[in-house]
């Protein structure tokens, strides 16, 4: 097994200077990019910044070194997991709870392409990391799905199954869509990216998980 990329001793920062929101947010957006197709180890400042259009040297500058602003990547487009699932969990049953989080992060995934693979790469790629990552990002949440799921079933309202399996089979449904974007023209559909794709497959995703657990209430989620 290849051994995870060394990073930078976190006790050596480079001092952080302040920057706009404007600046701040170009950064991370071209850092999330740099990241999804190099990896830590092969994602180099200056490329950063060009895609930001800022100095090289500022990256760094305002986000203290490379790891720190490679933590920084993760750690917003993880977040964007729980807001994902708080807004969801709002729902009242669980299909629909199951249709709105399904839906939040198709939308999601669909405009920022680069971030499933982030996270996977992540997952993959900087395994020292792993455990620490599924610790303080991942576990919260699957929590707190884990906690509604055990109420609908204890209340009748879905099938009695493993919770964890489920999960994972949630994740694999909707990220590996993503992850298979380049391949999926091949296998015939012309545009995976359309709106008419994405809304077939968030359906058969919530209609394959919902009607095989017997979820109750109607499939919503969807704004369209």
């Amino acid at each position: 097994m290849r051994s995870p990329t060394p990073r930078p001793h976190r006790g050596r920062r480079t001092k952080r200077r302040p920057v706009s929101a404007a600046a701040r947010d170009a950064i991370l957006k071209a850092a999330e990019e740099e990241f999804a197709e190099h990896g830590f180890g092969g994602a180099r400042a200056q490329r950063i910044a060009t895609r930001a259009g800022v100095n090289k040297a500022l990256p760094f500058y305002h986000f203290g070194s490379k790891a720190e602003l490679y933590d920084e990547v993760v750690k917003r487009a993880l977040g964007r997991l729980g807001e994902f699932m708080a807004d969801a969990l709002v729902a009242p049953t669980p299909r629909e709870r199951l249709a709105s989080f399904v839906h939040r992060l198709f939308a999601y995934l669909a405009d920022n392409p680069n971030w499933a693979r982030l996270i996977v790469r992540e997952v993959i790629d900087e395994q020292s990391r792993a455990r620490d990552v599924a610790s303080q990002y991942l576990k919260p949440l699957v929590d707190g799905g884990r906690e509604f799921m055990i109420r609908d079933m204890e209340a009748g309202r879905m099938r009695q199954v493993d919770v964890l399996q489920l999960i994972v089979s949630i994740t694999v449904e909707t990220f590996g869509y993503f992850l298979l974007l380049p391949a999926l023209q091949y296998i015939g559909i012309a545009d995976p990216l359309s709106p008419a794709a994405l809304a077939a497959r968030e359906h058969m995703v919530v209609n394959l998980i919902a009607d095989g657990l017997g979820m109750a209430g109607p499939e919503s989620g969807r704004s369209d």
